[in-house]
């Protein structure tokens, strides 16, 4: 594969979770996401100070990311700041989308709650939404994956891209 090192931008609720298994299952590259990250540096606690977890374990947590020479790395909002991305494209990560529209996140979410006792995550969905198009705009984008696609259909659409 030519790119092992790709960040794979994707909102709460898109099927970031699920496709990291899949991807853990087929591939020998560390597969891991931000929330597992936080939760690791932070004792084994998801960290609910928001300014805590952005402005200070956020960047370890991503400097530690960007020196490695192989990971596919999963975010699910906006972590990374522009200069992190640009330094992560310097260093040959991919940067890559997996885009589910709005109204799907929110029935998501509301599955979620009823269902699984999730937490409701909608007050975050459209600011997440808004930080993917910003770095679309940015052109910081080097793929975009349909995330309404079956789990199997995304991991191979990542991985074919990957090994171009």
């Amino acid at each position: 594969m030519k790119h092992m090192k790709a960040i794979i931008f994707a909102t709460s609720l898109s099927g970031k979770t699920t496709t990291l298994r899949q991807l853990q299952k087929v591939v020998h590259v560390q597969v891991s996401e931000i929330d597992e990250e936080l939760k690791k540096i932070h004792g084994g606690v998801f960290p609910t100070d928001l300014t805590y977890k952005h402005q200070v374990l956020a960047p370890q947590i991503i400097a530690k990311v960007l020196q490695q020479k192989e990971i596919l790395f999963f975010c699910n909002t906006d972590y990374f700041l522009d200069e992190d991305i640009v330094k992560a494209k310097d260093s040959g990560f991919a940067i890559i989308q997996l885009i589910v529209p709005l109204e799907e996140l929110k029935k998501r979410n509301a599955y979620r709650m009823e269902h699984e006792g999730y937490d409701d995550m909608s007050q975050w969905l459209e600011g997440m939404i808004t930080y993917q198009q910003h770095i679309f705009e940015k052109r910081f984008v080097d793929k975009t994956i349909d995330g309404m696609q079956p789990t199997h259909a995304i991991v191979k659409l990542l991985l074919t891209y990957l090994s171009e």
